[in-house]
C-alpha cells in the first residue's frame, strides 16, 4: 500500500513539473544594459557596477497584461564581477514559474535597485536607485524534458534588456517642490 501511494506521489510530482514553465533569466553583454541616471545610448551614460544592484523577475500566469498589483516576484539575482559579468549586466539561471504551463505566454516585468533591500518597494522607501521595465509578454519553455526557454532580454518578448535606475527623491525634496508649486499658484492667483 505504501509503495502504491509513493508511486502515485512520484507520478503527480512529475506531472506537475511538466505543467510548469521556465524562463531564462538573463541580460548578458550585448543584449542590454542597466545604467544609472541616464538613458541608454546617450553619450556619457554609466553602467551599474557589478555587485551594486539587484534585479528581480516578476510574473503573472496570464496571456495578457495585468494590473501592477497582480505581478509576483519569483526570482532575484545580484550580479558580481566574480561571476564574470561585466558592468551593467546580469546573467542568471533558468527560473521555473510557480504556475501556468510550459510553452505559453505569460506577463513579466523586471525591477532593479541598488543597496541591500529585499524588494523594489523597500528600495523605494529607502531612497535607493530604482528602475523597472514595462510589463511585457514572454513565452515559457518546459521543465521536463528540457525544451527551449525564453530569453527575457528580447528574443522571445518585448523587453530589450535595457533598464535605467534613477535616484528616488527624498521626501523632504518632494515637500519643498510641492511648497514651491503652491507658492507659485498662490501668487499667480493674486495677480
Amino acid at each position: 500500500m505504501k509503495k502504491a501511494i509513493l508511486g502515485l506521489l512520484s507520478v503527480g510530482a512529475a506531472a506537475s513539473a511538466l505543467a510548469q514553465g521556465t524562463v531564462q533569466f538573463e541580460n548578458a553583454a550585448g543584449t542590454g544594459a542597466i545604467t544609472l541616471d541616464a538613458a541608454v545610448g546617450v553619450s556619457g551614460f554609466s553602467y551599474a557596477a557589478p555587485g551594486s544592484y539587484t534585479v528581480a523577475l516578476l510574473y503573472a500566469p496570464s496571456a495578457s497584461l495585468v494590473p501592477q498589483g497582480s505581478l509576483t516576484q519569483i526570482a532575484t539575482y545580484s550580479p558580481s564581477a566574480a561571476a564574470g559579468d561585466g558592468p551593467g549586466y546580469f546573467y542568471g539561471p533558468v527560473v521555473t514559474t510557480p504556475g501556468g504551463t510550459g510553452g505559453t505566454q505569460m506577463a513579466f516585468e523586471i525591477e532593479a535597485w541598488t543597496g541591500n533591500f529585499a524588494n523594489y518597494a523597500a528600495a523605494v522607501a529607502g531612497g535607493a536607485h530604482v528602475g523597472q521595465s514595462a510589463e511585457f509578454l514572454n513565452g515559457t519553455g518546459t521543465v521536463t524534458p528540457p525544451g527551449p526557454v525564453a530569453n527575457l532580454s528580447g528574443t522571445g518578448g518585448s523587453w530589450n534588456g535595457n533598464l535605467v535606475m534613477v535616484a528616488v527623491p527624498e521626501p523632504g525634496t518632494l515637500a519643498l517642490g510641492g511648497l514651491g508649486a503652491a507658492a507659485l499658484l498662490f501668487f499667480r492667483r493674486r495677480k
